[in-house]
């Protein structure tokens, strides 16, 4: 396989595209494939069965980690939030993100002793992973003083920091090795 018909460049791009596949992604008719002429050799050609075998082979391997790691890629890759139909906003966080952080913010409590407050927590955690979250806001919400929130988030940041890379090591492994695994067979 050579690089220009690689699926993916990097892992990060893999995680991305599996985290935001749709399932409502479906094949194309004949008279769609038709139409788009013009577009065939763009893209990955990963629609129908085919994006969902990848993005599947993907989160299969991201099952296989640590749950910690696993909530982290989870945290990092998948929607946040949804689109309110009627108004636009988007306040709604999902329910993969949200487990995800409910489960980093579980392993905060097993690490770190004092952080009582669950929202705070997971605040927290969430401004690991949402740059614009900052400890005015968290502090604001959770009733938590600034002090405390600047502490453990400097120490849960430092922790999250090593499982974070951790975990992207683990799948930037898989990823290298089924990419190598494409060349063999066409070799």
């Amino acid at each position: 396989m050579s690089d220009s018909t690689q699926l993916f460049k990097n892992s990060h791009e893999a995680l991305t595209f599996a985290f935001n596949y749709s399932s409502q992604h479906y094949a194309l008719s004949p008279m769609s494939k038709l139409m788009t002429v013009d577009a065939i050799g763009s893209g990955k050609g990963l629609v129908s069965q085919d994006g969902a075998a990848q993005a599947g082979l993907i989160h299969a391997q991201v099952g296989k980690l640590s749950p910690e790691q696993r909530a982290c890629i989870v945290a990092r890759y998948s929607p946040r939030f949804a689109e309110c139909q009627c108004c636009g906003s988007r306040d709604k966080v999902l329910q993969e993100y949200q487990e995800a952080i409910s489960t980093l913010g579980q392993w905060a409590v097993s690490t770190f002793t004092g952080m009582s407050v669950r929202t705070a927590r997971e605040y927290v955690v969430r401004s690991y992973f949402e740059k614009g979250l900052t400890i005015r806001a968290i502090a604001e919400q959770s009733k938590v003083g600034k002090t405390t929130l600047y502490d453990y988030k400097s120490k849960i940041t430092e922790k999250l920091k090593i499982i974070d890379h951790q975990a992207q090591i683990s799948i930037s492994d898989f990823l290298q090795q089924i990419t190598e695994e494409s060349h063999g067979e066409e070799s």
